[in-house]
């Protein structure tokens, strides 16, 4: 995304990857709204990801303009209204992303702990960090090593 690294962001993970007509109409979808995204009337500068066909990431640029809890409940309209079309799973923030080699596993955050303290998730997985608020930590620590990650505290050392 070209904008300022200290852009906030938000996060949406699907539980499965979109499909080629689903992402069609993601992009018409958060292309049309971006081009009305507004607070109080200033319009806001804005850009998406669709990381991996799976996760949905907005942005704004607040050095610009910032996001006002306005602009944000439309962002979240636009969103449930996706998540009612297809049942993604895309507000469901009490689900953990983990990919090992090319595929992507989604689970409920519960199950996931469980696994991690089995030691049951191989140590070359990486984690997704959907909490991640600025453009810059979405860069640099969005997706990291199991070890690496914000799992770490719940890896049993022997």
């Amino acid at each position: 995304m070209n904008l300022s690294q200290n852009s906030k962001i938000w996060i949406f993970q699907s539980t499965r990857n979109f499909n080629s007509d689903e992402i069609t109409e993601i992009e018409s979808t958060l292309d049309a709204f971006m081009q009305e995204w507004n607070a109080h009337g200033a319009k806001l500068t804005a850009a998406y990801a669709i990381p991996y066909d799976r996760f949905i990431v907005l942005a704004v640029d607040e050095n610009i303009e910032p996001a006002s809890g306005c602009s944000i409940d439309s962002m979240t309209r636009i969103i449930k209204a996706l998540e009612e079309k297809y049942k993604f799973g895309l507000l469901n923030r009490m689900l953990v992303s983990y990919k090992i080699d090319d595929e992507i596993i989604t689970l409920p955050l519960n199950e996931f702990k469980q696994k991690v303290k089995n030691n049951e998730i191989p140590e070359h997985a990486s984690v997704f960090h959907n909490g991640i608020t600025k453009l810059n930590e979405f860069e640099e620590g969005w997706e990291l090593p199991l070890e690496e990650s914000w799992v770490k505290s719940l890896l049993v050392t022997s």
